[in-house]
């Protein structure tokens, strides 16, 4: 029995032995390099880029470059001019000229050309003085005191000093109110007076119906007309 066991393990191991020889990939690691020479046709992989996410995306250089997409650059925010009046935020005055010239150039009659002056901050005082020294200015200040009129000290800048403000506004028209309001009250000698001058700004406006002259305006931005202001040519 033992003799027969021993006999089998020695077939079992001869039979093994032949198998190996007979295929040497086998007894080989499953690491590189031989595993990639075990692959069908490696060199046929390849790695595709990503897609684009739409077809739009590819053609958007082409469109920004057509003449429709220049002219659109001039159009409203909200949409296209169709109030007959079309005006730019504000401009230097070099700009503003160089437009006029450009748009009188591309046949935009002169009359529907436009200037818009729009003044923005400033402030003004109805002014009393000035006076020749402190003195002066305390029997001023006590001569409004029993008119029940409120002032204030006025030291700055040194050309108004000393003075008396007897206040301060933020528009011109308010401050001469309460100048020919003082005169009402018994005060005489206030005038307007201008602390902080405006900055004027300047816009262009175009009156018209034919869009043609967009082109000759470029990439400038035009808004719709403000209703409530004025145009001077």
């Amino acid at each position: 029995m033992l003799r027969a066991l021993v006999l089998l393990f020695l077939l079992v191991n001869l039979a093994l032995y032949g198998w190996l020889q007979s295929d040497p990939q086998a007894l080989q690691p499953d690491r590189e390099p031989q595993r990639l020479q075990q692959q069908v046709s490696p060199e046929a992989i390849q790695v595709l880029p990503d897609l684009p996410a739409s077809a739009s995306a590819a053609s958007a250089p082409a469109s920004a470059a057509s003449p429709a997409a220049s002219a659109a650059s001039v159009a409203l925010a909200g949409g296209d001019i169709d109030t007959g009046c079309a005006e730019t935020p504000p401009l230097e005055s070099v700009q503003l000229v160089a437009l006029k010239a450009a748009l009188i150039g591309a046949g935009v009659p002169a009359d529907a050309i436009a200037e818009r002056r729009q003044s923005q901050g400033g402030s003004w005082i109805a002014y009393l003085g000035r006076f020749s020294d402190a003195t002066v200015r305390q029997q001023r200040a006590g001569e409004l005191g029993r008119l029940n009129v409120k002032f204030e000290p006025v030291n700055a800048p040194a050309a108004l000093n000393p003075g008396l403000s007897l206040g301060r506004f933020s528009s011109k028209a308010d401050a001469t109110a309460r100048v020919e309001e003082l005169v009402r009250l018994g005060v005489h000698g206030a005038r307007v007076v201008t602390l902080t001058a405006p900055v004027v700004q300047r816009h262009l406006q175009v009156h018209a119906v034919d869009q043609a002259w967009r082109q000759a305006a470029g990439q400038q931005r035009f808004d719709r007309c403000a209703l409530d202001a004025g145009s001077t040519t």
